[in-house]
């Protein structure tokens, strides 16, 4: 387990003032990268085995709204190892109050070739750590949309791409809430789920599905250059908060 404080700065929340995903995203990465560097996992040290981890599935739930000046403890648990995904769970505290969690799934693959490696050929110890909250269901599935309501197309851009040359996980969540009607942005996060299928490079064209469901929206995103899904995400909006 590794934990560390953070602020949240004015860039890294929305016109209300609450904490973006992806923001919190950029910081669930980097504690993990750091988790991983500590057992010699290194950035360098991995691309002498090509090798790369990458995010499969993300469930993220908000508790309490994160603001802009909020100082917040964010802690990481590497807590299992099972077929080919490697689990890992976060957990952000306020003081005393836990205001938010998510759990994650990862693989491990073959830099040049993009192919999925087994955990066993990680030349590097990962020691498994139980998280200290019961983490909630992840989806299996996510139905794509039958009948869209809205359909929107988004380029793949230079400074959405990482070292790994590939979207960065952490801009989906930004694509998500950057094509939302109009009348529901001012309604908080409580979940966000995205469930990756494949990855997305510089210049492709996603197309995003948005479907009205109970609950606030399902995504379809197809990569129109590939002709394969990119990924399936819910966003789960806080409904008793609208005014």
């Amino acid at each position: 387990m590794k934990e560390y404080p953070i602020s949240i700065l004015s860039y890294d929340v929305l016109p209300d003032g609450t904490v973006k995903p992806s923001a919190l995203q950029k910081y669930f990465q980097q504690i993990a990268l750091d988790d991983v560097a500590a057992s010699g996992a290194t950035y360098p040290a991995m691309r002498e085995h090509s090798m790369v981890f990458v995010l499969t599935k993300l469930r993220m739930d908000l508790l309490s709204p994160i603001r802009s000046g909020d100082t917040i403890r964010l802690c990481t648990f590497p807590y299992k190892i099972e077929g080919v995904n490697f689990f890992r769970a976060f957990e952000l505290w306020r003081g005393e109050e836990l205001v938010g969690f998510a759990d994650s799934r990862w693989v491990l693959i073959n830099y040049e070739k993009r192919n999925i490696l087994r955990p066993s050929e990680l030349p590097f110890p990962l020691t498994p750590q139980m998280p200290t909250v019961s983490l909630p269901r992840m989806p299996r599935r996510i139905a794509p949309a039958a009948t869209p309501d809205h359909v929107v197309s988004r380029r793949v851009l230079l400074t959405e791409v990482d070292e790994n040359h590939h979207l960065n996980n952490c801009c989906y969540s930004d694509y998500l809430l950057d094509h939302l009607p109009a009348d529901v942005l001012r309604t908080p996060v409580r979940t966000m789920c995205i469930l990756f299928d494949h990855e997305a490079y510089l210049g492709d064209t996603l197309e995003l599905r948005y479907q009205r469901v109970e609950e606030g929206f399902t995504v379809e995103a197809v990569d129109l250059t590939t002709e394969k899904s990119c990924f399936q995400a819910l966003i789960a909006l806080d409904f008793s908060a609208e005014t």
